[in-house]
Formats: C-alpha cells, structure tokens, sequence
C-alpha cells in the first residue's frame, strides 16, 4: 500500500476511535493537555503565538483555554488564528484581538468575520498544530489537506512548533512521511510532553 493510501487508512480509523469520546472525555484531556502546555513552556518572549482553532463538533483538543489564558495572563502576546484560503490552497494568519468575534467556517473552523490584520508566517513565534497522530520521531499525520505542512514549512527556524494530540494518536511504528512533511518539536498529550528538537528546551 502507498502511502497516500496508508495515510487515509489509518486518518479514518483514527477519526472513528476520537469519535467515540464522549465530550466530557474531550474536555477532560483537552484540560489535562492545555494544563501540561502551560507548565511546560514559557510565552513571556512570544510576540505572536498562532492557535488553531477547534473544528465545532470535531472532537479535537479544544482551544479556547488557550486563547482565554493569554489574554488574562499574558496580554502582551499577540493571538493569531487561522484563515482557510481556499483558492490559494493556504492559510492566512489573522491578528485577533478581544473584540473580534470568530464565527464557523464552512467547515465548522472559527474564524473572524471581520478585516483583520494579517501576519506573516515569519512573524510567528510558536505555533499550536492540530493533528491526529503522531510517531516517536515527531513526524504528524494531519487531516490530509495540507494547510499546516505549508505553514510549518514557513515560520523561522526558532518559531517553536507545537503539536497537541490526544494519548490515542501515538503511534509505535514509524508514520508514512512525504518530502513536505516537516517535523514537529514538541507534542502534548494529556499524558506527557515530548521533545524532538534537541535545539530548544522546554
């Protein structure tokens, strides 16, 4: 099997096992997640942190802590959400500030509804990814349509990239990589933290 065969395979089952979560166990580990983030990693010198944005009814690692926490905390730190560009095949960087509301997509994403001030990825200090799973190298395995690899492949080189995943998408076997698939520095889980850049610490 190729693969681009394998990758859709093992998103499907995937999809199917975080689906039989209730929402009370999402939020549950979402917490235990978002909790591990905040004790792990320092954002005092982040100007520009990029937060994806929970697909509603998607079962993902939810969010809104994120956002809620750096604006009550940390207020100095400049929120930057994701703006699907279907037509360039990309995503836009939009500066969101309290006042801004975000609103579905087409896809259920929460974006700003609103002109916004856009941001270059080279803006961007660390970056909160959505994936399904991941493997003991730090190689992910996203949704398929690419829109992080081309972000990632963008940000600077000390840009922190962060995966947040749920224990069930660690895999014991290698994943299936493509030459644009970039690799992750760390991932959280509602279990641990994982290094796998030796270039930053935690």
């Amino acid at each position: 099997m190729d693969h681009t065969s394998l990758k859709k395979k093992l998103r499907k089952e995937l999809i199917a096992t975080r689906n039989a979560y209730s929402m009370e166990q999402i939020n549950a580990m979402s917490t235990q997640i978002f909790e591990r983030w905040c004790n792990r990693f320092s954002i005092r010198k982040v100007s520009y942190l990029h937060v994806f944005q929970s697909i509603i009814d998607g079962n993902e690692v939810q969010t809104k802590p994120y956002m809620d926490y750096v604006r009550r905390k940390h207020p100095q730190v400049r929120i930057v959400v994701p703006v699907v560009d279907k037509a360039a095949g990309d995503l836009k960087h939009a500066y969101v500030e309290d006042d801004i509301q975000l609103i579905p997509n087409r896809w259920g994403i929460p974006e700003p509804k609103m002109p916004v001030k856009m941001v270059f990825p080279l803006e961007i200090d660390m970056v909160l990814i959505p994936m399904l799973a991941f493997d003991e190298e730090g190689n992910r395995l996203g949704y398929g349509a690419g829109y992080y690899d081309k972000v990632l492949e963008l940000v600077r080189p000390n840009c922190r990239k962060i995966g947040v995943c749920f224990e069930m998408g660690r895999q014991s076997e290698l994943l299936p990589v493509e030459d644009h698939d970039v690799k992750l520095d760390f991932v959280v889980t509602e279990s641990t933290v994982q290094r796998f850049n030796p270039n930053f610490q935690i």
